[in-house]
């Protein structure tokens, strides 16, 4: 691997770091044991094997609204697909890529000839630049109130 991209790996690493320390320094990342905190009693009402799954983040078939936002908190987008047999809900949870791109860039300059005069002239040189992508990483689709399927993001 050469130098440049092992910097640019480095350097997203630190910058990812530092985005994930702020935030946990400002309190904001919300976890299931933050929002169970906040709504005890809803959480109380679960079966274990539930509330097992929910403290770690986990939804199944069969999960209500509830329960899914208690383990992953609220959906990144809500669409309601129409089907012949009725309507559904789908909730996506989306999750981003992040990468560096190395892209030329023209840059137009001005050089001394031999003569001593100037010369307008170009160069190309390369830049790195941080890339970062959207994805639907889980999508969940509800029925009567019930989570039916689950859609998973490799």
């Amino acid at each position: 691997m050469n130098n440049e991209r092992r910097m640019a790996r480095s350097g997203r690493w630190l910058a990812g770091g530092c985005v994930l320390a702020l935030a946990l320094a400002a309190g904001c990342l919300s976890t299931p044991e933050r929002r169970i905190a906040q709504a005890p009693a809803v959480f109380a009402a679960f079966p274990p094997d539930v509330q097992a799954k929910v403290r770690r983040g986990e939804v199944d078939i069969g999960f209500t609204p509830d329960m899914v936002r208690l383990a992953l908190g609220g959906p990144s987008r809500v669409l309601t697909r129409r089907t012949g047999a009725g309507e559904v809900e789908v909730w996506i949870y989306t999750a981003y890529r992040y990468g560096t791109d190395v892209q030329p860039v023209l840059t137009e300059r001005w050089y001394h000839g031999r003569d001593g005069r100037l010369y307008p002239g170009s160069d190309t040189t390369f830049v790195s630049v941080d890339t970062r992508e959207e994805y639907p990483a889980l999508r969940l689709e509800f029925e009567g109130g019930r989570v039916r399927a689950i859609e998973r993001s490799r």
